[in-house]
């Protein structure tokens, strides 16, 4: 007779502590990579609440993390904003989210005794400005958001991505940026990267400008199309893609030459991501609106120092235009 030998069944952590732990190794791991690429340290500064609600510095007490890294005038990065959350706790009454949008019901439809529903939200999100107009800007981040136990249909979901915001156009950059995003999709179904890309290039748009605010990547929010486990693998590895797909540029960039005629056009594109955060960032407004966020974490994404002038459009046939021409109809880089 064969005889059976029985392990106790190892039981899974909860989804929302495996999301919690790779977005945390994420957020160090880019925290790490910045300090040793700059060779400066990243301040550090952690929130929570007072008695009123209102966001405070200081360490939290019940249990949820809430950390802001920021840098700014380094060695070779302009401005860093980097921020890190894992918090769990009841939304009004009457309050509920539809993917990155608040939902409100009708006041008159709320009754006195009805309670909020509970959430659990983590995300790590990255913001990365160089001082050289030779390095691009890079945003980047990953997302979970569940309402009550999240065994209810569309009550969790995953959002995220990353993308790269050139002041100055290296077609090597993009395609780089892109192949490593498209080899971590394709690990997992070929259909996602081209998606996920023309998702990015729609969504990160400003349509007074009729231009991308950069040359994309990917992009996805209230993903839940298939089963929580498939996604989490999926999203896990996209968020492990970002240091491979960006910090090669930054250091084959950032001791180009560049003049004072670089740094203005590097302004004035600073503006452009700063109209596409205050006007169209959806992530943004559910942070402001939402509260679940402190306002200074919202706006860490912004850059240090921007600039506009009337009417700048650059000369025909330079590298300015040429980037422009890019961002006007985009392009297709792997």
């Amino acid at each position: 007779m064969v005889q059976i030998l029985e392990n106790p069944a190892v039981k899974q952590p909860p989804i929302s502590n495996r999301v919690e732990s790779f977005l945390l190794d994420m957020f160090d791991n880019v925290c790490q990579t910045i300090e040793e690429i700059d060779g400066s340290k990243l301040d550090e500064q952690r929130w929570t609440r007072d008695e009123r609600g209102q966001w405070v510095q200081g360490e939290n007490s019940n249990g949820a993390i809430y950390i802001d890294k920021s840098l700014r005038n380094g060695n070779v990065f302009e401005k860093v904003g980097i921020n890190y959350v894992s918090m769990q706790g009841e939304l009004p009454p009457g309050v509920t989210f539809r993917g990155s949008d608040v939902v409100m019901a009708d006041p008159t439809t709320i009754t006195p005794d009805q309670k909020g529903t509970s959430f659990f939200a983590t995300s790590t999100s990255v913001v990365i400005n160089g001082s050289n107009p030779m390095i691009p800007t890079a945003h980047v981040n990953y997302r979970y958001f569940q309402l009550g136990d999240g065994t209810e249909p569309g009550s969790w979901w995953f959002g995220g991505g990353g993308d790269l915001t050139p002041i100055y156009l290296f077609e090597e950059d993009a395609v780089h940026f892109h192949q490593v995003h498209k080899a971590a999709c394709d690990q997992h179904d070929a259909e996602l990267y081209p998606r996920l890309k023309k998702w990015c290039d729609e969504y990160f748009y400003l349509p007074h400008r009729s231009e991308c605010r950069g040359v994309g990547g990917i992009f996805f929010d209230n993903l839940q199309h298939s089963d929580v486990e498939t996604l989490l693998s999926f999203v896990k590895t996209c968020s492990e893609a970002f240091i491979p797909a960006y910090f090669p540029i930054v250091k084959q960039r950032k001791d180009m030459e560049f003049t004072e005629q670089d740094k203005y056009w590097q302004r004035i594109r600073r503006g452009r991501y700063a109209e596409f955060i205050l006007l169209h960032d959806r992530g943004v407004r559910f942070g402001l609106e939402s509260g679940i966020v402190s306002t200074q974490s919202v706006l860490n994404c912004m850059p240090g120092e921007a600039f506009w002038n009337y009417n700048d459009q650059p000369t025909a046939d330079s590298q300015e235009a040429k980037l422009l021409e890019v961002l006007r109809n985009p392009q297709e880089w792997v």
